[in-house]
Parts: structure tokens; sequence; C-alpha cells
């Protein structure tokens, strides 16, 4: 096993496994979570194990069944089962086949698979379910379902809306057409540090249509060829999303980190709701209470009171603007006109 180090905002740990795992693990992490040498203050420790726990039934027998990520989508939802023993805690995870062995006396967490396409997913669910929750507690950080991106003439701004609301697709259209650099596609640490608000880019996957796709040159490419051949009415029709990286995607991705200078709340007027600036803001801060909060590993302790405070104090101190779109482009211009006012 090689020995990797990582750190984001004050958060530090290490992973080991084999080469090839990690690598697969960094695909997606390099560009967020910042490596950097052997360090004696650790948070916690990641062993990815390419290998099965014989165990496993112990945990099925005597546990309890738990929620390691909650989502609508059967495809996405992972359940598991957990048994604590003292200082540890023992979890089946159902849909990947893993077990996690956390003992939080050594800080310590072992992955095991023998499949090393699952174990390096593993290793990202792990991994940024403890950061998460060791940032807000460590940082007084608050981690908000918003994009955000950055240009020079601008500074840092985010998108903030609900479900549908647009926030990828207006995101591509300032990336790809107006010049702006990715900071964090769906999630962001938003901190205060010396009367600034800080963004800190999360690491997570673009979830593409066929016919989102086809619509920049940068993505086109990556349409499967057996598509390649459908009308634009046909690639409409199509039910299935992909996932890339922004690096895949030849996205600039200059910074991992901008100072916010204006927030964007939207709403897409083809969903019929619009909601007001405070109402977007609520739904879009997460905290302990939610049903999706990874808490599942019992690392660290947050409070929903420090993200309220947090998000009122937002409110009041950053410039911000309610965008009611039809388009993504004509949400994109809206922002560019604003910005040259």
């Amino acid at each position: 096993m090689i020995q990797v180090y990582y750190k984001f905002m004050n958060v530090h740990w290490m992973v080991a496994g084999n080469q090839d795992v990690i690598d697969a693990m960094d695909r997606l992490l390099a560009d967020y979570f910042v490596r950097e040498s052997e360090n004696e203050e650790i948070d916690f420790r990641v062993f990815l194990e390419n290998k099965s726990y014989d165990e496993f039934r112990e945990i099925l027998e005597f546990g309890q069944r738990i929620v390691i990520h909650n989502s609508k989508k059967s495809a996405v939802h992972e359940a598991g089962t957990e048994y604590r023993n003292g200082l540890t805690t023992s979890i089946y995870n159902h849909a990947t086949k893993s077990v996690y062995r956390l003992n939080y006396l050594s800080k310590e967490i072992h992955i095991y698979n023998s499949d090393k396409g699952v174990l390096h997913k593993d290793g990202i669910r792990v991994v940024r379910d403890i950061v998460k929750v060791l940032a807000e507690e460590k940082s007084h950080a608050v981690m908000l379902h918003a994009a955000a991106l950055y240009k020079k003439e601008y500074g840092g701004i985010i998108l903030v809306g609900g479900k549908g609301c647009g926030k990828t697709s207006v995101s591509l259209e300032l990336l790809y057409k107006y010049g702006f650099s990715e900071v964090s596609r769906d999630r962001i640490m938003l901190k205060k540090e010396n009367s600034k608000y800080m963004i800190y880019g999360w690491p997570n996957y673009y979830n593409l249509t066929i016919r989102t796709m086809n619509k920049y040159d940068n993505t086109r490419q990556l349409i499967p060829k057996e598509y390649l051949s459908l009308s634009i009415d046909e690639m409409e029709n199509v039910n299935r999303k992909m996932q890339f990286t922004a690096k895949e995607m030849r996205i600039d991705h200059k910074a991992a980190t901008a100072e916010l200078k204006h927030v964007f709340y939207l709403n897409n007027n083809a969903k019929g709701i619009c909601l007001s600036k405070q109402e977007l803001l609520a739904i879009s801060c997460y905290t302990p209470d939610d049903l999706n909060y990874p808490d599942w590993h019992h690392w660290g302790d947050s409070s929903r009171k420090e993200a309220i405070t947090f998000a009122e104090n937002l409110q009041q101190e950053i410039d911000s603007t309610v965008i009611d779109w039809n388009s993504p482009e004509e949400a994109a211009e809206d922002i560019k006109r604003l910005f040259l006012k």
C-alpha cells in the first residue's frame, strides 16, 4: 500500500491503498483536495483493503438498518446495516457490498471490497462525507447546494436554487460561452474569513443528458457512438445521464477557492414555481436535520443553529439578484448584462 496525505480547509487525512485505486479516486478529488506531505495532525486515516471482509454476516445478524446516501432514485440510494461495539462501528453497504470498519479511538476507517472499481467509489464516499462534517465543525463552514464560478473581472459568484432550477445548465453557458472558470459544480463550502466570504470548491461529477452533451463542442465528443446518428428531437427522448469530471469536459478549472462577490438565485419559469431569495437560500443550506445529511459515520458534531446564523449574515452582507429564466442562454445573458452595468 502507498500512503497519500490530503487537506481541505483545516482538515487533514491520509489514504492508504493500491496506486491504481488512489489514482481512480484522484480523478475526481485532485482538483479540490490538496495533497500535502506527511502530517502528524491527522483527523482520520482511510485504508482501502482490496479484499472481502469475512465477518460481515455478524453485522447483518446483530446490526440495525441505516441510510448511507438518501435518494429518491433507487440507482444511487445506498442503504446499510451498522453494528456498534464500544468505540467502533462496522457497516455493511448493501448497494456496493463493501464493509466499513470505523475505529474512533485510532481514527481509522478500513474499507473492504474485492472489486477495485467499487472500492475507489466507496473511498470517495467515505472521504467526502467525513471531510464535510469535520470542515463544518473545525472551520465553522457551511455547505450550500449551489454552483460556483469565477471570473477575474467579477470575482466569485454562486448560483443558488432548488432541484431543476438550472444550476448546471446555466453554469455550462457561463463556462463555455462567457469565459468563466469553475470553482464547484453542485456543492460548495462557504466560510467567512476576515469579513470576506470565501468559496471552497467541492468534488462532484457532472451528470449530463445526451441532449445537453450535444450542445457544446467540448462535450459532444463524449457522446457514445450509438447516439451520434440521432436527431436532436430523438436525443431529447434519451433517458440516460452520464457522469464526467470537469477535466474530462475540458472545463477551465483555475480556482479551487474564490471570494464571493454576488449570489444569483435561480427560478426556472418552465417549472411554474418562483421562490423568494430567503426561501431559495433556506432550502439550499445543509444541516444535520436533513434526510440526506451524511452523518452515518458518527464522526464530528455540527448544528443547524450555526447554519441559520451563517445564512442570515450572508443575506445581509453579500449582493444578490433573482434570475427568473426561460432558457439557460437567457439566464447566462442576464448575469453577463448585470456585470456590464
